[in-house]
């Protein structure tokens, strides 16, 4: 059925359709209503001001791009953008951009910042639109720079991108009054709400904000409806930056590991020394592996570098299984490939480094 659909309680949802109303009763409801783009107050949608979801749908490429926002979704988009022939200018609020990410792990991206002739602005503020140009035809962001001075940006698009937040509004949440977590629905290990037979999945319940969460959420909701147990005891879900180069991480960063762990081990291999990097001339970047100094569980992994997504699923396996540094350095790993590298950091922690 294809609708848009309001609870009307806790049972019961109206769905509106092509059709007219129709009445659905069920005994488990899932919430998935997702997110959406935050809004600046003082910088609506509408026209030039877009969203990641309208820069999704332009019909030409910008000339000159305003990304307001350094964090992933900006500079996903605002590099794509800058292949594609725009002039590509970010403004971030803090000292960096990515800042959810490490320096050490963001370096070879702002280089890359660099190479594409993005002009990236930081601890910059906006202070609105410039009256004596018009947004649309150039010329028309003011802001405030990090030494305090006025300055205008060029900007036929300005693109918003300064964070997602629930969509729990138009669907009738009112009616059945869900316990919350600030502005997202709490639910427990099994996806349940405060309401029985009321499940929540998705960016709905809050972070991480990610598809392959929610998807794993679903499907888990799905056989709990169906009678198996369940329940969400992910050990990590990893994450990337879709940059040029990319990020992934998953699991704990070094200082989140430190805190946990006290002493820890790294061990960090560059792609400069790994050949299938060498030969797609992407020599940026490097894979590090954290492990706990006393019995080497590892802890987290992070990498940073051409095509390293795809070894997302390797470095989420290997924490789901509760992999020690001598599992990863004991696995062969086929040559040459960028994988290699995940082994060779392994090595590494373990003081038995064999390429650098």
């Amino acid at each position: 059925m294809h609708g848009w659909a309001t609870f009307r309680d806790g049972k019961t949802v109206e769905v509106e359709t092509e059709t007219g109303i129709q009445v659905i009763r069920a005994e488990a409801v899932v919430i998935a209503t997702g997110s959406a783009p935050v809004e600046l107050p003082f910088l609506p949608f509408g026209g030039p001001v877009i969203s990641s979801t309208e820069a999704l749908a332009l019909s030409e490429v910008p000339k000159t791009l305003a990304v307001i926002g350094g964090g992933y979704i900006g500079l996903e988009l605002g590099m794509a953008f800058a292949k594609m022939g725009s002039h590509v200018t970010v403004v971030e609020a803090l000292p960096r951009v990515l800042a959810q990410y490490d320096a050490e792990l963001t370096r070879p991206v702002l280089k890359r910042l660099g190479e594409l002739g993005i002009e990236v602005m930081t601890e910059a503020k906006f202070k609105g639109l410039s009256t004596q140009g018009q947004v649309g035809k150039g010329d028309a962001l003011l802001v405030e720079t990090a030494d305090g001075k006025n300055a205008k940006v060029a900007a036929d698009r300005i693109l918003v991108t300064v964070g997602r937040k629930p969509l729990t509004e138009g669907w009738g949440l009112e009616q059945i009054d869900l316990d919350r977590v600030g502005k997202f629905i709490r639910i427990d290990d099994q996806c349940r709400t405060s309401m029985r037979g009321i499940y929540a999945i998705g960016d709905v319940t809050g972070e991480p904000m990610l598809a392959h969460r929610a998807m794993a959420q679903g499907e888990m909701v799905a056989e709990i409806v169906a009678g198996h147990k369940r329940s969400w005891d992910k050990r990590a879900i990893p994450a990337i930056c879709f940059t040029d180069p990319e990020l992934v991480t998953a699991g704990l960063a070094p200082e989140e590991a430190k805190a946990l762990a006290g002493e820890i081990k790294i061990g960090q291999f560059p792609f400069a020394a790994n050949g299938r990097a060498m030969t797609k001339q992407g020599e940026d970047g490097f894979v590090r592996v954290i492990a706990r100094a006393d019995n080497h569980l590892v802890l987290g992994i992070q990498a940073v570098g051409q095509g390293v997504s795809e070894l997302s699923a390797a470095f989420g396996l290997a924490l789901e299984m509760g992999a020690r540094l001598e599992d990863i350095a004991g696995t062969i790993h086929a040559h040459p490939t960028q994988g290699e590298g995940f082994q060779e950091a392994a090595l590494k922690a373990l003081g038995h480094a064999l390429h650098i």
